[in-house]
């Protein structure tokens, strides 16, 4: 069961570990980017520890949405419009007032999560984006029928593969389309703090 105690902890688990990353996810996004994913990325993780410590949020939608709005209002780059995506279509697939989540109802705050954001991106898998990450997640999660701590260690398994996957990927979308064939190497920086988000939410259950 996947209740609102449970997801705060797993957002903060995720929130220590993204601001530790800063730096590094800075630097891989200056091989094809302008190198300041790491800072936004720290942003959110701020966003995220005020949130979630404010405990302003009723339940889990409201956590949820409180939290795409948050994302939506950070400075530097696309990530947050992009996960502000992603947590929007999670709290629209949650019921009103709910405070704990069976896992049909998990499933169906991931199956909206890709729906909204499907919806915004065109973004598809192999085009070195966060998207090689976080479809294939919402796909395993969506296709595990255990428990929450099954279904995360799903998503958070298959969001780690995705990530790594894109370092033997041209970049084809976004900015980093123009340095074409130089990409080759390294991860997408969306990618790779996607994986991390999810591999912290998924070892904090």
């Amino acid at each position: 069961m996947l209740t609102l105690e449970l997801l705060q902890k797993m957002l903060l688990t995720a929130a220590v570990a993204l601001k530790e990353n800063v730096i590094p996810l800075c630097e891989l996004d200056s091989v094809a980017g302008d190198g300041d994913h790491g800072l936004t990325i720290g942003r959110m993780a701020d966003a995220i520890k005020q949130r979630v410590e404010s405990g302003a949020s009723a339940d889990i939608k409201e956590l949820l949405d409180d939290l795409s709005m948050d994302f939506m209002g950070v400075n530097g780059g696309s990530a947050g419009p992009l996960w502000g995506t992603v947590f929007g279509g999670f709290a629209e697939g949650v019921d009103e007032g709910a405070t704990e989540l069976d896992t049909a109802a998990v499933h169906k705050m991931l199956e909206q999560a890709k729906e909204d954001f499907m919806d915004i991106s065109k973004a598809k898998p192999g085009d070195k984006t966060m998207v090689d990450a976080l479809y294939p997640a919402l796909d395993a999660g969506i296709a595990c029928s255990g428990d929450t701590k099954a279904i995360f260690t799903a998503m958070a398994a298959a969001a780690n593969k995705g990530a790594e996957a894109t370092a033997n990927m041209v970049a084809r979308f976004g900015r980093a389309k123009n340095v074409g064939e130089r990409s080759l190497g390294y991860k997408d920086p969306g990618a790779v703090s996607m994986a991390l988000l999810l591999t912290k939410m998924a070892e904090a259950i």
